[in-house]
């Protein structure tokens, strides 16, 4: 239990690192185009054999609607959560990427308010107060030290459609099988990022010798380790462990982000950013690690359930 607790706290947590050294000499959303892409037919093509050696057991193809709701939350959770945050590592540290994002479920939390109603607690309400003036502290647009704005903005922005598509992905249609659910919604992020990086002029940035160098060996960390041997750790724990000690990713994940930014890319880690990630972490901590018996089924939702992509993955694809 706690290798692999330890397992999803360092892939999920240096996928953030790996980004920011992928899009030194990639096209940030091309780059996420080919590992969402890679991925997801890699977990599709998985679940098509996994099939054909147990033909007894109850599998049948996706439909129009599963596939539109995979659209939906492909283009909502990776594409704009983990593509943004890639295309904001090109101006803005990893660490402070991961602190952005790690704010997707106050944002869940707030949409969830509005759509559904649900009642927040005082505790919950202590961690959006915290979470959110986290935020304020790391971005802070009366500072001339702070980070770029539009560059924040858009990972920021990335978490704010995250915790409304988690919103969404309690409703939506989906298969029984959460890896063949998850590789749909990669493989349509991949399709949606490739289009609008070719729309950008994208690849005509793209040579081959970026694909051997060290992006493109970053790009093979986010492929294996990132998205699939961090995404299964976590299936694993959804089913062997309590949902709110497989959640406690939310707030671990980008506390390792930031620790191995300084260490491995000599980011700044100023008290700034030591206060942000303080208030951050905590914020998130409070709204996701809520009474078992009276949020036990909210919990699991927050923390990414087993039919969906977990809010890791992105940092899958959180995480």
């Amino acid at each position: 239990m706690a290798a692999a607790l330890i397992v999803v706290y360092i892939t999920w947590g240096s996928t953030f690192v790996a980004m920011r050294v992928a899009v030194r000499s990639l096209p940030p959303l091309t780059m996420s185009s080919i590992r969402f892409l890679a991925a997801g037919l890699l977990l599709y093509c998985w679940c098509l054999w996994q099939r054909r050696r147990h033909p007894e057991a109850a599998w049948r193809a996706p439909t129009r609607r599963e596939w539109l709701a995979s659209a939906i939350l492909g283009i909502a959770l990776p594409a704009a959560g983990t593509g943004g945050a890639a295309w904001a590592e090109q101006k803005i540290p990893a660490g402070t990427a991961a602190l952005l994002l790690a704010t997707v479920p106050v944002w869940m939390t707030i949409t969830s308010r509005i759509v559904d109603s649900e009642r927040i607690s005082l505790r919950t309400a202590g961690g959006l107060v915290l979470g959110l003036a986290g935020v304020a502290v790391l971005v802070n647009p009366l500072s001339a030290s702070g980070p770029d704005l539009l560059a924040a903005a858009v990972a920021l922005g990335g978490a704010l459609l995250w915790g409304c598509g988690s919103v969404y992905a309690k409703r939506a249609p989906h298969p029984a099988q959460p890896l063949l659910a998850s590789g749909m919604e990669m493989i349509c992020a991949g399709v949606a990022l490739g289009l609008i990086g070719a729309a950008g002029g994208e690849l005509g940035r793209i040579s081959p010798a970026s694909l051997v160098s060290t992006s493109g060996l970053a790009l093979g960390y986010l492929v294996i380790f990132g998205s699939l041997l961090g995404y299964s750790t976590y299936e694993w724990l959804l089913h062997h462990a309590s949902s709110q000690l497989a959640g406690t990713y939310a707030f671990v994940c980008p506390l390792v982000a930031v620790m191995l930014g300084w260490w491995l890319l000599s980011e700044q880690l100023s008290g700034r950013t030591l206060l942000a990630a303080a208030a951050i972490a905590v914020g998130v901590a409070l709204i996701m690690l809520r009474p078992r018996e009276r949020d036990k089924g909210t919990t699991k939702q927050a923390t990414g359930s087993a039919n969906h992509q977990p809010s890791r993955t992105l940092f899958t694809e959180r995480s």
